[in-house]
């Protein structure tokens, strides 16, 4: 086992562990991984279009997301597997200044479902928002923002994204 020290904390690996991120949970987030033509209701008549490019690196570890749409919104985010905690993590940040944190699992029915703390919202209200994927096939899934303000009892969809697998 090597130890390394990097600013004070120690980081230690050994260079014949097993690969790390091999397991189920690991692999739950892999139908994601592609490239995707991404439309959604904008509006009243009006649809909103991008792109979502969805990559592994890390060894396997981490799915990387490039997501842009026609406006020149364009986000990144970051999800892992937490076999400590048993929990996926994403980190996400965009052109708009956003920097928001999720954690979850997969739920009973196979969709994985991730959400952010609670906070206060802009109206004073305490608010819990959430992405889950769903609907996944070999080309296609749906991916909704929801978001709850009664801690989770009821949630409503604020963006609804219908994502399929370019050629």
């Amino acid at each position: 086992m090597r130890l390394v020290a990097v600013g004070l904390v120690l980081f230690s690996w050994s260079a014949s562990a097993q690969a790390p991120c091999v397991s189920p949970e690991h692999r739950h987030l892999d139908y994601w991984v592609g490239e995707w033509d991404l439309v959604w209701n904008a509006g009243p008549d009006s649809l909103g279009r991008g792109t979502n490019s969805i990559t592994m690196s890390h060894g396997g570890c981490v799915i990387e997301e490039r997501f842009e749409d026609v406006s020149g919104f364009v986000g990144h985010s970051l999800s892992m597997f937490d076999a400590r905690s048993g929990q996926w993590r994403q980190t996400w940040v965009d052109n708009q200044g956003s920097y928001l944190l999720f954690t979850g699992q997969a739920r009973e029915d196979g969709t994985l479902e991730l959400r952010t703390a609670p906070f206060v919202n802009r109206g004073g209200v305490t608010q819990i928002n959430r992405m889950i994927w769903q609907d996944v096939s070999d080309d296609a899934l749906t991916w909704r923002w929801q978001q709850s303000l009664n801690e989770g009892e009821t949630w409503s969809d604020a963006w609804v994204i219908e994502y399929t697998r370019r050629d």
